[in-house]
C-alpha cells in the first residue's frame, strides 16, 4: 500500500527533482492532499462511506427526567436564567445547547447549559414568575450530523439496534426521506409536530464555528517528573466548541521547555488570546443581562501537533492535530481519556502532565467550521427502552438516565488529511497512482511543461475511468421493464417483508 513518502517520492523520481528542502516537502504533501480530495468528490465512491447509530433524544419533560419526581422550573420575567430542581442527567451542553425550550406556551432558544440545573436563554423570560413551574418542555429540533459528514445518504428506522419489540419489525421502521427546504415551505409542515417516529427529515441552515485567533504559551516548574520534560518542545493551537461543534484552528505557536538547574518537569499554560492580544472568554452572567454576552457558550478545545520533532522543535511535514486528553496520575481513571474542554468563562488552561499528549488522542479533521444539521419530522419523541441510571462503583464508571430511541445512518464522509509519513489514501491501492498524475499535472502546469501536464492529464482520465467502473456508488434505483411512471403504487415491485420475496 501507497502511503504519503512512498506517494512523494514517486513523484520526485517522475519529475527527476529530488530536493530535501521542508519547504518543498510541506508543498508536495498539500498538492498531493488537493490531489486526494479532489479525486474524493468526484463520485460517490463506494469506499467512501460510513454507517453508524444515529441517536434520537425524546423530549426533555418534568415528570421523564428524574422519575418518581417531578422536576420543576424556577422562572423570573427578565431573567434569562433557568433553574432545575433536582439535576437532570440528560441536561448536557453537546446536546442541548442551541435547541428550544418551551415554557407557558412560549418559545425560547438555549444559549447555554451551565450545568444539570441551570440553563440560560438567548433572551428574557416574558412569562410569568414562577418558583416551581411544571410548563416546560425541551425539545432536541435539529440534529448535527458528523463533523466528517459531506453528504448524508440514508436515514432509516431498522430493527438494530434497538429490538425490544422483536427483530426484523415491519414499517413505520424503514427509510426516512429527505426533503429541501424549499420543500419543506411549500407543504407547510409544522415545526413542532411530534410523533414515535420519523417520515422525512428537512435539511437545515448549515452550522458556521467562528475561527480561533491566537494562543499564548507559559511554561511554569513544577515538582515531580510527570509534566513536560525539560529540553523538549511542543507546538500547540485552539479552537471553539459551540453547541458541542468545533471550529477552525488558530494560529499555532512553539514552546521550548528549557533545561535548569534543579529543575525536573514543567506544567503548560495555554492561554487564549484575540489579535489584539485581548483574553477571550466570556463574562459571568448577570441578573440584568438582556441578551448572551460577547462568547457566552463558546467552550476552547486545545490541540498539539503530533508530526513535530519535540527534540529539535521542528515539524516533521504538514501539522497533525490531536486533542489533550484529561489525563492524571492514574492512567485509565473515569476520566483519563476525556477531551479537555475549557469552559467559557476562563481564558486559559494549565496541561500539568505529559500522558495528556497520548499518541491516540483523536485527531482534529481540518474542517473548516462549517457543519450540516437535519430536522426530523415529526420530531422524535418515544423511546424504544429506558435506561435508569446507576452511580459509579470501585470497578465501573456511572450510568446517567437516558432515552433509546436509533437509527441507522449511512453517510459520505470526508478522509483525514495525509499528514504522517505513514498515512496512507482511504482508496484502493490499485488506483493511488490516479494521486501522482493529478500532482504531476499541475506540477508541470506550474513550471510552464504544458505539453508534459496535457499527458499527465491525459492518463488520470483514463485510469479514472477503471477507478469509475469499479467502484462508483449509484444512486438508489428500481427499475420496473416496461413501466415509466410513478402514477400508483402498483407500479412498484411489493416484497413480503420477511424474506424479500415479491408479492404479485
Amino acid at each position: 500500500m501507497a502511503n504519503l513518502t512512498a506517494i512523494k517520492e514517486k513523484i520526485k523520481n517522475i519529475s527527476d527533482y529530488s530536493p530535501q528542502l521542508a519547504a518543498y516537502n510541506d508543498q508536495l504533501d498539500d498538492l498531493i492532499n488537493d490531489a486526494y480530495y479532489s479525486i474524493w468528490t468526484m463520485r460517490r465512491w463506494v469506499y467512501g462511506f460510513k454507517e453508524y447509530y444515529f441517536r434520537f433524544h425524546p423530549d426533555m419533560t418534568p415528570e421523564r427526567e428524574n422519575p418518581g419526581l417531578d422536576t420543576f422550573a424556577s422562572v423570573v420575567k427578565g431573567s434569562r436564567r433557568v433553574t432545575f430542581a433536582p439535576f437532570m442527567d440528560r441536561l448536557l451542553p453537546d446536546l442541548w445547547e442551541g435547541q428550544p425550550i418551551e415554557i407557558q406556551n412560549y418559545e425560547y432558544t438555549i444559549s447555554k447549559v451551565v450545568d444539570g440545573g441551570t440553563i440560560l436563554l438567548e433572551q428574557q423570560f416574558l412569562g410569568d414568575t414562577l418558583i416551581d413551574d411544571s410548563s416546560w418542555r425541551i425539545k432536541h429540533r435539529w440534529y448535527s450530523l458528523p463533523e466528517d459528514c459531506i453528504e448524508l445518504l440514508s436515514l432509516a428506522h431498522r430493527d438494530v439496534p434497538n429490538s425490544t419489540s422483536g427483530t426484523g419489525r415491519f414499517p413505520p421502521y424503514g427509510k426516512i426521506i429527505g426533503l429541501m427546504p424549499r420543500r419543506d415551505e411549500e407543504l407547510g409542515l409544522r415545526m413542532d409536530y411530534a410523533a414515535s417516529y420519523a417520515e422525512t427529515y428537512i435539511w437545515s441552515e448549515a452550522y458556521n464555528i467562528p475561527g480561533a485567533e491566537k494562543v499564548a504559551l507559559e511554561a511554569t516548574s513544577i515538582a515531580g517528573t510527570s509534566g513536560f520534560v525539560p529540553g523538549t518542545s511542543l507546538e500547540v493551537c485552539w479552537a471553539f466548541v459551540k453547541d458541542g461543534l468545533v471550529g477552525p484552528l488558530s494560529k499555532p505557536e512553539t514552546i521550548s521547555f528549557a533545561v535548569a538547574q534543579l529543575v525536573t518537569a514543567y506544567s503548560l499554560t495555554i492561554k487564549f488570546v484575540s489579535w489584539d492580544d485581548q483574553a477571550i472568554s466570556a463574562d459571568s452572567f448577570q441578573s440584568f443581562d438582556k441578551e448572551p454576552t460577547q462568547w457566552e457558550g463558546y467552550r476552547k478545545v486545545v490541540f498539539w501537533n503530533a508530526n513535530f520533532d519535540r527534540a529539535t522543535g521542528e515539524r516533521l511535514g504538514l501539522p497533525v492535530w490531536k486533542t489533550f486528553n484529561k489525563g492524571g496520575a492514574t492512567r485509565n481513571s473515569t476520566t483519563y481519556l476525556d477531551t479537555v474542554v475549557v469552559d467559557d468563562l476562563l481564558s486559559t488552561v494549565t496541561i500539568t502532565h505529559l500522558n495528556q499528549i497520548d499518541a491516540g488522542n483523536k485527531r482534529y479533521i481540518e474542517y473548516d467550521g462549517q457543519h450540516l444539521q437535519i430536522r426530523p419530522y415529526p420530531r422524535v419523541d418515544a423511546w424504544d427502552s429506558r435506561i435508569l441510571e446507576a452511580d459509579a462503583t470501585e470497578t465501573t464508571s456511572r450510568v446517567n438516565l437516558q432515552y433509546l430511541r436509533e437509527g441507522v445512518a449511512r453517510y459520505y464522509y470526508k478522509p483525514k488529511a495525509l499528514g504522517l509519513q505513514t498515512d496512507s489514501p482511504e482508496m484502493p491501492n490499485e488506483f493511488h497512482q490516479l494521486i501522482s498524475y493529478k500532482v504531476l499535472e499541475t506540477l508541470y502546469d506550474k513550471l510552464g511543461n504544458i505539453s508534459q501536464s496535457q499527458l499527465y492529464r491525459s492518463r488520470f482520465e483514463k485510469e479514472i475511468k477503471g477507478l469509475e467502473k469499479r467502484y462508483v456508488s449509484h444512486i438508489d434505483s428500481m427499475i420496473v421493464r416496461g413501466q415509466f411512471t410513478l402514477g400508483g403504487f402498483d407500479n412498484y415491485v411489493r416484497y413480503d417483508y420477511a424474506s424479500l420475496r415479491t408479492k404479485g
